[in-house]
């Protein structure tokens, strides 16, 4: 498990030190604190890829095009600035993580001017533009260090013909994608056939059908128009049914316990996680989440803006305070900042008026 994160330049944040982390940990605060920057943080800090920060686009459900061929240094850094504090891409963005065994990973993600740029060829130098094209754009590194003490250097970086080029590597701990909140990104269909596969899929179904509907029979990924969906089968029902067409709600909670499966002794990242889920199954999700982590030695952090599902945690804690933490995230003079609240304090803190909202 991670148990200490700092980072620099990232985002909203220009520093953040946090300590102390536990298993659930529980993202809290009013809009545009940066809350969803955390998650993206942790992503970036476990991950250290140019196809981790180019992805983090898509989780907040912004799909910007980028312009084809890529021709200015300008356009490229405009490309990536905005994961910089302040758009200061001359300023590093750093990660550095510990887990529970005080092994630290390590992220440095910055222009690199000194590396070997690339030149755009001189016929796309000569095509017309409103901004005047330089012939070097310096590549962005990723500069990384892994828990096991391995460093190495991947690049995003600009083609001769203009085209995007990003080094692969491997990550430098398991860390699922941020699972959004936008129910129509998410596809329960995929990680509910890696449960399937490894033959975990009854303790999905079972939670499903003790919250949502006595009925269910099964959970299959099935194909029927060529394109992989999850069914569900019921007794009443002659044909299994897109679990979405009974409730996109089922389909976020069978996503959330499915991850948590899958990344055993991994970090599981979930965005707004009571979008679509009926307060009334908020102590359910908080107990199979739990048991599930704790089962599977799997980390999560979850921001919410639901004081509702804040609350109905309480019941899934009691006994296990020292599993949970409140990450409260607040913004003053342009920068965001996070304060931990630990488990044994939560409620005393819900009480007290925590700003959640």
């Amino acid at each position: 498990m991670i148990k200490s994160l700092h980072a620099e330049n990232f985002r909203c944040f220009k520093e953040l030190d946090l300590s102390d982390l536990r298993r659930v940990n529980v993202v809290v605060g009013m809009n545009a604190t940066g809350k969803t920057a955390l998650l993206e943080a942790l992503r970036l800090a476990l991950g250290g890829t140019p196809n981790t920060l180019w992805a983090m686009n898509n989780a907040r459900g912004f799909f910007a095009p980028v312009p084809q061929p890529i021709i200015t240094r300008e356009i490229f850094e405009s490309i990536w600035s905005p994961y910089f504090f302040n758009f200061d891409v001359f300023n590093a963005i750093l990660t550095d993580c510990c887990d529970s065994e005080n092994h630290h990973a390590t992220t440095r993600v910055f222009f690199d001017v000194q590396r070997p740029v690339t030149a755009v060829p001189q016929h796309l130098l000569q095509q017309p533009q409103s901004v005047l094209p330089s012939s070097f754009i310096p590549p962005l590194a990723f500069e990384r260090s892994s828990f096991s003490g391995v460093k190495s250097t991947l690049y995003a970086s600009v083609q001769s013909q203009g085209g995007l080029n990003f080094d692969s590597g491997p990550e430098l701990g398991s860390v699922t994608e941020i699972l959004p909140s936008l129910a129509w990104i998410l596809n329960p269909a995929q990680v509910f056939s890696q449960v399937s596969q490894r033959q975990r899929e009854e303790a999905i179904i079972d939670a499903v059908r003790d919250e949502f509907d006595q009925s269910l029979e099964s959970l299959v990924v099935l194909a029927p128009s060529g394109i992989a969906g999850l069914y569900a089968g019921l007794r009443y029902l002659r044909e299994k049914l897109p679990v979405g067409y009974l409730s996109a709600g089922i389909s976020r909670f069978i996503a959330m316990l499915s991850a948590v499966l899958i990344f055993g002794k991994g970090v599981v990242l979930i965005d707004e996680i009571e979008d679509g889920i009926s307060y009334r199954i908020f102590p359910a999700l908080w107990k199979y989440l739990l048991k599930f982590a704790m089962e599977n030695d799997t980390q999560i952090f979850a921001s919410t803006h639901s004081l509702e599902c804040v609350r109905a945690l309480l019941p899934a804690m009691e006994g296990h305070e020292h599993e949970f933490a409140l990450l409260r995230a607040e913004r003053a003079n342009g920068a965001s900042s996070i304060t931990l609240v630990p488990g044994k304090f939560l409620e005393s803190a819900i009480d007290q008026g925590v700003e959640v909202r």
